[in-house]
């Protein structure tokens, strides 16, 4: 009886591990479905190694990418993105984005840990502000691309 329940109980803690697996999974095939289509000619800064972190809470200020986000701005948005194989976390640290260019309302040069960074805030579809820290590599130029002030 006893070997039975323990038996059970193994099978049982599995359980939770699908589920954080399925979770996982459906979040970054509704990132992949989410990703915007564009033109190479609608491109007007790409930036493939860029580093930053989502300001949405403590797990995401301490995630985040370094060397790994990928920053496509077009003539429409900006796509705040990663590559194979971090693509797989990152919508777990908030770091799948795309933002309407006429949605961002600031970006402000800052400091973080003795590093200049841009700090990027922007309103959703729901009215909902949200800020993300980057640092690009070329931070004049992806200012310029987005065609807003800095404060």
């Amino acid at each position: 009886m006893r070997s039975e329940i323990l038996s059970v109980l193994y099978w049982l803690s599995f359980i939770p591990t699908a589920a954080v697996l399925v979770w996982w999974a459906w979040r970054y095939f509704r990132a992949v479905r989410d990703r915007p289509r564009f033109e190479a000619a609608d491109v007007v800064f790409q930036e493939w190694c860029a580093s930053g972190c989502s300001q949405k809470n403590i797990i995401t200020k301490i995630g985040g990418g370094r060397n790994c986000l990928r920053l496509v701005v077009t003539k429409n948005f900006l796509w705040v993105t990663s590559w194979f194989p971090f693509s797989l976390i990152a919508p777990l640290y908030d770091m799948e984005h795309v933002i309407p260019l006429d949605s961002i309302f600031s970006v402000r040069h800052s400091r973080f840990f003795a590093r200049n960074t841009l700090l990027l805030t922007y309103r959703d579809c729901r009215n909902e502000s949200h800020t993300l820290r980057l640092l690009p590599r070329k931070p004049n130029d992806f200012i310029m691309s987005l065609g807003v002030k800095t404060d």
